[in-house]
């Protein structure tokens, strides 16, 4: 049997392999034998292969023989999305807003410092520590950190913006999710929550696969 390593994840798009290696933060396809076999993988025709298939993927360390730590080999899962969320923007007060410029400042930092892996570091290590909130809580929370950010002086980013807006959110029902398209190659994150979409357009997410997702 063979496992991911936590920082490797993929997709299948248009019949290709797309990977993704967090502590490099690089997208990039797998060709050959092992492209192949993860595609047949999906398939459920894992038993065609032997482990020495995927020597090269083992070798860089993104596929393993061992379970302690790992998780199972398989694309990402392309959850169906019902729409995007009622939003009702409101007016946040003082204790939220510097937590909110907080969760931004920080991300960006460790953006502009790391990985992605050192990026979402704090969300591993709040696993099993975030609550379950009421889903009026969760839409209310977004509410208030899009009617903070126009006051906050940085740069919206995705990445940025999504992994601050997890934080404040603070519901272990949230997942944060990364998607890939090809043709011309873009990479593109949100969030999502029962199949509700927070902060993005359906339209826009549409375009892109996912490849990872996330939650504490």
């Amino acid at each position: 049997m063979l496992y991911a390593t936590p920082h490797f994840h993929h997709c299948l798009v248009d019949g290709r392999v797309v990977a993704l290696d967090m502590r490099t933060t690089r997208y990039f396809l797998i060709h050959g034998a092992s492209g192949e076999a993860l595609i047949q993988w999906e398939a459920g025709a894992e038993s065609r292969h032997s482990d020495e298939t995927f020597d090269d993927l083992m070798a860089k360390g993104y596929v393993s023989r061992e379970q302690a730590g790992n998780r199972r080999l398989e694309a990402c899962a392309a959850k169906p999305l019902k729409s995007r969320a009622e939003i009702c923007v409101s007016s946040a007060n003082r204790a939220e807003y510097l937590q909110i410029a907080w969760f931004l400042a920080t991300t960006r930092l460790r953006i502009a410092t790391g990985s992605l892996a050192r990026t979402l570091e704090p969300m591993r290590k709040r696993a099993g520590q975030m609550p379950v909130r009421e889903q009026q809580v969760v839409m209310d929370r977004v509410g208030r950190f899009t009617a903070c950010r126009p006051a906050i002086p940085l740069s919206r980013v995705c990445l940025l913006d999504s992994v601050a807006l997890y934080h404040f959110v603070g519901d272990s029902m949230t997942e944060l999710v990364f998607g890939v398209s090809l043709d011309p190659f873009a990479a593109h994150c949100w969030l999502e929550r029962d199949g509700w979409l927070l902060n993005d357009e359906i339209d826009h997410v549409r375009r892109f696969t996912p490849i990872m997702r996330c939650r504490a």
